[in-house]
């Protein structure tokens, strides 16, 4: 791992953009999209990966969030990602996933079936992620801590204990 507060890190901005964009786009993604979207036409959400903004962090359990605009489907969604979950490829992969199937779960108004992390939100991951929705420690419900991201961690949160 790379010093989280330098500009050379393991996954870079432009890397989780096309990663974002491959998990958006596959074709069985967009096919449900076209079959379910109801916020908006189907047409004004389908270039609607959204881009990637790096924060140094969004808390000190938030890996990642999705910024979406309920009323107006020309502006696209902003990820934003801790700084620090950058240490590990394979968890900011895992928080991608996790955030593409809340911009499915907010266009399929499944935000309105409970929580925004209940059964609307696992509708939507088993769309996403569905080898990876529910298989407990590996599940893309949530991001996992490893040594380099409690390293990178207490880099902005000096407090941070282990889960």
């Amino acid at each position: 791992m790379t010093n989280p507060e330098g500009d050379d890190y393991l996954i870079r901005q432009t890397t989780l953009k096309k990663y974002a964009d491959e998990v958006f786009y596959r074709p069985h993604i967009q096919n449900y999209l076209k079959e379910n979207v109801s916020r908006f036409p189907f047409e004004e959400i389908k270039n609607w990966s959204p881009d990637i903004l790096i924060s140094d962090t969004c808390g000190v359990n938030t890996a990642g969030q999705i910024w979406l605009n309920s009323k107006y489907a020309d502006e696209t969604p902003i990820l934003e990602l801790s700084k620090w979950i950058l240490a590990s490829d394979k968890e900011a992969k895992r928080v991608v996933r996790h955030e593409i199937a809340h911009v499915v779960q907010f266009l399929c108004r499944y935000d309105s079936m409970g929580t925004w992390h209940g059964r609307g939100f696992n509708k939507a991951l088993k769309i996403v992620s569905p080898k990876n929705y529910k298989r407990g420690k590996y599940s893309d419900r949530g991001w996992h801590e490893t040594s380099d991201i409690l390293k990178a961690r207490k880099v902005f949160h000096p407090l941070t204990k282990v889960k």
